[in-house]
């Protein structure tokens, strides 16, 4: 009986040391993986990279976050990443769900990042560091903005050490 409980407890051992040394050298949700570059002149302010996670078939009260998206200005970067598939007929997308803003494509390779929750919008700064995950839900329209603006201005420092 001695020797099942220590067999046991070593098999265990090793799992335990086999998940924390795929943690170590993969780590989920670390670097983002799509190059954040500038698409418009910036205001010599750090930029906040945003990318919503969205679907054609998601309900559309809970895309209502896209038109304030759409809003946004520099330090702002928006994206927007869509199933590959949906991107065949990107007019027809962006006339559907109303964004007006970079639309890419998302990889099976990347499902890491895959959201639990579509849509989800991503904070991420310049260097790839995620900041911050929201779902987008019906209503939330009427605070998005000023969660982004305040967000930003109590962060900014954080920016900068990020975009190195």
């Amino acid at each position: 009986m001695k020797n099942y409980i220590i067999g046991f407890l070593a098999i265990c051992l090793a799992v335990l040391i086999s998940f924390m040394y795929k943690d170590s050298k993969t780590p989920i949700l670390r670097k983002f993986p799509i190059e954040n570059k500038p698409d418009r002149a910036t205001s010599g302010e750090p930029p906040l990279y945003l990318y919503i996670f969205f679907s054609r078939n998601n309900c559309p009260d809970c895309l209502e976050a896209i038109q304030v998206l759409n809003e946004l200005h520099p330090p702002f970067e928006v994206k927007g990443i869509v199933p590959g598939n949906e991107l065949k007929n990107i007019a027809d997308l962006k006339n559907t769900t109303g964004a007006t803003f970079k639309l890419i494509g998302f990889k099976d390779a990347h499902k890491p990042f895959n959201p639990n929750y579509t849509p989800s919008i991503f904070g991420v700064s310049g260097s790839g560091k995620i900041l911050f995950i929201i779902p987008a839900v019906p209503g939330e329209k009427k605070y998005l903005y000023d969660f982004l603006v305040n967000f930003y201005s109590k962060s900014v420092e954080l920016l900068v050490n990020f975009s190195d």
